[in-house]
C-alpha cells in the first residue's frame, strides 16, 4: 500500500466519467478502489453513477459538495468510517496496519470503538483488542508503534481520500 499520501487521487471537483464540474451543494457518489499503489478515490455525478462501481470498489458513499461558507469536514460520516474500518480489518496485508491503527484511534476518539485490553503474541507483536460500541465482535488491531509524525501523516491521508480535502 502506498506510503506517500500525495499519490492518492484527491477530489478535484468533477465527475471521474463525464468530467463535468460539480456545483455547490450538488450530491455525488465517491468510491475508493484498491490498487497496487494504494487507494484511489473516484467521484461520479448521479447521471454517471452505475451500480457496477459498487462491486469494483473497496468502499463507496454518497456525498455533497459543501457550500463556500460551510466548515469543511475532516472525515465522512461515522457509518462510512465504521464500514471502512471493518473492511480494512478483514485484510491480512501488513502494509495496512498503520492505516487501520490510526482509523481505530479516530473511532476511539469518537467513542465508537472501545479498547478492551492488550495481548502480546509469541513473536512480540502488541495486539489491541477492541470492540465497536454497537457490536459484540472483537477486533484485533496490531499496534505498529507509530511516532506522532507518522500518525499525523496517516490521519491527513485518511482525510484526503475520504473527505477529499
Amino acid at each position: 500500500m502506498a506510503k506517500d499520501w500525495d499519490s492518492v487521487v484527491k477530489r478535484n471537483g468533477q465527475c471521474s466519467k463525464c468530467e463535468k464540474s460539480f456545483e455547490e451543494h450538488q450530491e455525488y457518489y465517491a468510491c475508493l478502489k484498491e490498487t497496487q499503489e494504494g487507494f484511489e478515490r473516484y467521484e461520479y455525478c448521479p447521471d454517471c453513477w452505475d451500480d457496477k462501481f459498487r462491486e469494483e470498489s473497496f468502499s463507496f458513499w454518497k456525498a455533497r459538495v459543501p457550500g463556500r461558507e460551510e466548515k469543511k469536514k475532516l472525515l465522512v460520516d461515522n457509518e462510512i468510517l465504521i464500514e471502512f474500518f471493518k473492511r480494512l480489518t478483514e485484510s491480512d496485508d501488513e502494509s495496512k496496519q498503520g492505516f487501520i491503527f490510526v482509523l481505530a484511534l479516530i473511532l476511539m476518539r469518537k467513542r465508537i470503538l472501545k479498547y478492551l485490553n492488550t495481548k502480546t503474541t509469541d513473536d512480540g507483536k502488541e495486539i489491541w483488542i477492541m470492540k465497536l460500541s454497537k457490536e459484540d465482535k472483537e477486533y484485533h488491531i496490531v499496534n505498529p508503534h507509530l511516532d506522532d509524525q507518522q500518525i499525523e501523516q496517516i490521519r491527513e491521508g485518511l482525510g484526503n481520500i475520504l473527505a477529499g480535502d
